[in-house]
């Protein structure tokens, strides 16, 4: 049986017009499916309990990087093919998929043609045709998971800090911006935001510091294709740490537009540091950033390596 989790509200509704076209192809190719819709951000035991993930021949998302954090722990650690169908409005991890893909060569792939992740397709429909055919294919390679506190899973990218002011701002923006609403909320931020103090352990070594951004980085991309950690790579592992401290007010204005191409690594307030973990401490509760959602945590905040964990199709 192949699950397809589908956010009807992902991708400003571009999500649910994609099942029409899934069912289309699955349809065709004469395999048992289910598609599954979300009714909330919170929906995760409710769409667990509706799946057989030790007989699934698939667990797929439809939607953005915000659906995949949200079902990855259904794959983590265990033997069941999971994937994606993009319809969100940045799909920031297909870009450090793709990078992975090219590493391999065609090990992962069934024909050259197939190394287009990131690539601009004719229509939304093929798009979503060339994800079905991939779930149909069955090829999968090995990437590396993220446990947050032992009950939450990132494949891509965490982080407390001036991004959380930057999605929330960015939210409201994506309807009419896309993944340039990122950009527009990041030079407002840059003006306005005070850094946090944080007590940090990582790997055992402890530090204190105000921090504008601690990302905790399995993947390189976020926030509308930002390349913020260029050392990360999905398939290494290894967590990239990417710590950047207080600094001038004009010379962040002068960071931001550096961090799309990942120029920003020049900066000396700006570091990284693979690790296979990472602990906040921090006064209060935080809002953090878990792949483009936001839930809140109180202090520690853990996260913790999975080599290897989740066979993501490809």
């Amino acid at each position: 049986m192949y699950y397809f989790i589908v956010n009807p509200v992902s991708g400003t509704g571009k999500a649910a017009a994609a099942v029409p076209i899934i069912e289309s192809r699955m349809g065709e190719s004469g395999q048992d499916y289910i598609i599954l819709y979300t009714e909330s951000d919170n929906d995760f035991d409710r769409i667990s309990g509706l799946i057989n993930v030790d007989k699934a021949q698939a667990v797929v998302c439809v939607g953005g990087d915000g659906t995949i954090q949200q079902y990855a722990g259904l794959a983590a650690g265990r033997d069941v093919p999971f994937g994606v169908i993009p319809a969100g409005s940045g799909n920031d991890f297909l870009y450090s998929l793709q990078e992975a893909v090219d590493r391999a060569g065609h090990a992962y792939a069934a024909t050259p043609d197939d190394l287009s992740y990131t690539g601009k397709f004719p229509s939304f429909e093929e798009k979503v045709l060339f994800f079905t055919d991939k779930v149909l294919k069955g090829n999968t390679a090995p990437v590396d998971a993220v446990a947050v506190n032992g009950t939450h899973y990132i494949l891509n990218i965490a982080g407390m800090g001036i991004d959380i002011e930057v999605l929330k701002d960015a939210l409201p923006l994506k309807r009419f911006f896309g993944g340039g609403a990122y950009l527009l909320s990041l030079m407002k931020n840059a003006a306005t935001y005070r850094p946090e103090e944080i007590t940090l352990t990582v790997d055992g070594n402890t530090e204190k510091d105000k921090y504008l951004l601690l990302a905790i980085c399995n993947g390189a991309y976020y926030g509308g294709h930002m390349r913020v950690a260029p050392p990360a790579a999905i398939d290494d592992g290894f967590i990239t740490l990417c710590k950047v401290r207080k600094m001038p007010r004009l010379k962040l204005m002068a960071l931001f537009p550096s961090v799309k191409p990942g120029r920003h690594v020049r900066f000396k307030e700006v570091s990284f540091t693979d690790c296979l973990s990472v602990k906040l401490e921090f006064e209060g509760t935080r809002t953090i950033n878990l792949d483009g959602n936001l839930p809140e945590f109180e202090s520690p905040l853990t996260f913790e390596l999975l080599r290897g964990a989740v066979r993501f199709i490809v």
